[in-house]
């Protein structure tokens, strides 16, 4: 065994040439054996890549949601539920007396996604929600009117009514 002699702090030390191969060829091993464990195509990967996808697939047709709308307008900041049958609103009322509201700017989910979409020249602040992909935050300015254009919805505790709905 070749070794080189070096003085050191403490007096007389022998460093190995050996020592940094055997390191080297272990260290090379364990990302062999890493390397071959990671599987190029997770399995792991969810099968949805956008908030959109995921409640397209987690999509109940009859549903009620907590919103509400800020803006300057009337009925703002007013919590609401928004019931939901067959992805159009079917009701909505107020949190917690339950007084129907007639006021037409409270949206379904499937409705808040189209306003995201088709928003080309407004500036989108989102939030989605983890489990059903819908937007929990949505805050639109209007770059064409800022003055007096923007409105934020906040969206929660969306209720799946276990509605089956078929299309014809």
């Amino acid at each position: 065994m070749k070794s080189l002699r070096a003085f050191g702090g403490d007096g007389l030390t022998i460093i190995s040439k050996v020592w940094p191969r055997k390191l080297l060829l272990v260290f090379a091993g364990l990302l062999l054996i890493l390397s071959s464990s990671c599987n190029k195509e997770s399995t792991n990967q969810p099968p949805w890549k956008t908030p959109y996808e995921l409640w397209q697939l987690r999509n109940p047709h009859g549903y009620t949601i907590d919103q509400r709308r800020s803006c300057f307008c009337p009925y703002s900041g007013i919590l609401v539920r928004v019931w939901v049958v067959a992805d159009t609103v079917f009701r909505v009322t107020t949190i917690p007396d339950t007084a129907i509201v007639s006021y037409p700017f409270y949206r379904s989910v499937d409705s808040l996604f189209s306003l995201i979409r088709n928003s080309t020249n407004d500036s989108l602040v989102i939030r989605y929600n983890a489990d059903y992909g819908y937007p929990e935050y949505l805050d639109v300015n209007p770059q064409s009117h800022p003055v007096d254009g923007g409105f934020t919805y906040e969206n929660s505790n969306l209720q799946p009514m276990g509605l089956r709905v078929t299309k014809r």
